[in-house]
């Protein structure tokens, strides 16, 4: 065998031995946003309308211990398995906060929202969980959205009233826009159902937390 011979055998078999240690090419990582549908904020809702001005204090929320984590998870039934490939910008308590939290500020009756900090000025308390963020196949593929919501008077000390809201929306296609968007979809429907549950089309749970700190 001449060198030229010698050196073609030389690189094909550096390149099984890599190809041999490293493996097969990892999947390229992406990094999907979800961002909420019909968020506009159109505070003439509730003008002609008698109702307490409050500032509500908003405790980051929190996950279960299954959905802390940054990749998005694919369920087939009660089975959660994480993406290798799909990961979330932020968490999912993280991305329900911001979606709740710009949802709050637009409520009627609400002057403000704030991080809470015991020592500044608030007139309730608003906090919860993440109970449900993930991509479901059983039953055809779909994303699942759900919060538990708390009502706290400003001490924190008397639960006004609590309630979990969920949403889900079909995943048009395995890629990862097709998941972003519907779990952009999914996490607007939790909060439109919170937000009629807080600004008192269903109970005025807001209003209640506010007469309640006036007292």
């Amino acid at each position: 065998m001449g060198l030229r011979g010698s050196l073609r055998a030389t690189a094909w078999a550096a390149a099984v031995f890599l190809a041999g240690c490293l493996g097969s090419v990892p999947p390229v990582e992406q990094y999907l946003r979800v961002d909420a549908v019909d968020m506009a904020c159109d505070r003439s809702v509730s003008e002609g309308r008698d109702q307490a001005q409050g500032v509500v204090a908003f405790m980051d929320l929190t996950a279960l211990d299954n959905l802390d984590r940054p990749a998005v998870l694919v369920a087939n039934g009660n089975v959660l398995a994480p993406s290798t490939q799909w990961y979330w910008e932020g968490s999912p308590q993280a991305v329900m906060t911001g979606i709740v939290t710009r949802m709050v500020n637009c409520l009627p009756g609400v002057a403000g929202v704030m991080k809470y900090r015991p020592r500044v000025e608030h007139q309730a308390v608003l906090g919860g969980s993440v109970t449900a963020f993930n991509v479901q196949r059983a039953g055809g593929t779909r994303f699942v959205a759900a919060v538990r919501l708390e009502v706290w008077t400003r001490d924190s000390k008397k639960l006004v009233a609590s309630r979990e809201f969920s949403a889900e929306a079909s995943v048009g296609g395995e890629s990862a826009a097709a998941v972003a968007e519907a779990a952009s979809k999914a996490a607007s429907g939790v909060a439109a159902q919170a937000a009629a549950w807080l600004s008192g089309e269903q109970g005025g749970v807001l209003a209640r937390a506010f007469a309640e700190s006036g007292k």
